[in-house]
């Protein structure tokens, strides 16, 4: 075990701005400048003032560092939940982007609950966050408007559709979920059940919009008694799929508005001896990696999940940078129709 001496570590831990001044020759604020390039300085100047810092082995202190700046270099994600292929996924490509930026994460979630969104917000305001992703497919333009939109950089994933004063990532659910009740119609099934997500969730809205909107373009009649409300939980989809397969007329197709909904159901199938898509046939939304691999592979839309956690991100660091001189965006992100086992038309 190698041993560092008490004196060699007090004299590095010692050595502070002046010091690294007086070696290079020039002043406290000329080393502050350089060291956060916040100010042109001069090329000599600037190998003077780094080359002092690597010899005294001079390292700023972060939390000062934070106070000059005002800047904490930390943001804060809120997810409405913290399992899931989902959200780690776009979890994933937030930290990804953050690193590049030289950003630090904090992560908490909301479950979906104002209240608990509430206390999620306090808790990183307080923690000083440089900016915040938020995705809450539950919460109301009101809310963002009257609660959200003060001087912290925000970005908002999947909200309300009518924010103006933000940034708004979207997927286009709506788009997405017509097509795949299209694709179904055109394979033959007019009886397509639809287990939906959270009443007030924008993403089951608006996916459950392109549901109903297909099936009336096709002249098929709504059936209320095939609308089943689940929570996007794998164990909803599986309790739902009990409930559908007692129906006196049942369905031919299964339109789960999650895969998570969808792998459920095609276990509760599986496990009373349906063979999918042979007895029945059953398709997803948001394409998750294991969508690919469960047997039979999942029909779903495929949601560009890398592609929203890195915009966002992106979007981000670019509005902390910039502030008020750049105008707010809103980006829709396109879906795509994956074709595979579960719906019976390969």
């Amino acid at each position: 075990m190698k041993t560092i001496s008490k004196n060699h570590t007090s004299s590095h831990s010692a050595v502070t701005i002046k010091d690294v001044a007086k070696k290079a020759k020039v002043s406290v604020a000329t080393v502050s400048r350089v060291i956060n390039q916040n100010y042109p300085v001069s090329e000599e100047t600037k190998r003077r003032v780094l080359k002092a810092i690597q010899e005294l082995n001079y390292s700023p202190n972060p939390t000062a560092r934070s106070l000059v700046l005002k800047k904490t270099h930390t943001i804060g994600v809120v997810l409405p939940d913290m399992h899931g292929e989902f959200f780690s996924e776009i979890i994933k490509e937030i930290d990804k982007k953050a690193r590049e930026f030289g950003y630090h994460v904090l992560l908490t979630s909301s479950h979906s609950n104002l209240q608990e969104l509430d206390e999620a917000l306090i808790s990183l305001l307080n923690g000083k966050v440089d900016g915040m992703i938020i995705m809450n497919p539950s919460l109301k333009s009101i809310y963002v408007e009257t609660r959200l939109l003060r001087k912290t950089p925000l970005v908002l994933l999947n909200c309300c559709g009518d924010i103006q004063n933000s940034d708004v990532i979207l997927i286009d659910n709506y788009t997405g979920a017509y097509n795949l009740t299209k694709h179904l119609i055109k394979h033959g099934h007019e009886k397509i059940a639809v287990i939906t997500g959270p009443v007030d969730n924008f993403d089951s809205i608006e996916r459950l919009k392109g549901y109903k909107d297909a099936l009336k373009d096709a002249g098929i009649a709504l059936s209320p008694e095939l609308e089943f409300h689940g929570d996007f939980t794998k164990d909803s989809g599986y309790e739902i799929m009990k409930k559908i397969l007692v129906l006196p007329s049942k369905p031919t197709a299964i339109f789960a508005l999650n895969d998570e909904m969808a792998i459920g159901a095609i276990q509760y199938a599986k496990k009373i001896g349906l063979k999918i898509p042979t007895d029945i046939a059953i398709v997803g939304f948001d394409d998750i990696p294991i969508a690919e691999y469960i047997n039979p592979s999942l029909t779903t839309v495929r949601v560009p999940i890398d592609k929203v956690g890195s915009l966002a991100a992106e979007k981000l660091f670019k509005r902390i940078e910039k502030g008020s001189e750049i105008k707010f965006s809103k980006t829709i992100l396109e879906t795509t129709l994956i074709v595979r086992e579960s719906c019976g038309c390969l």
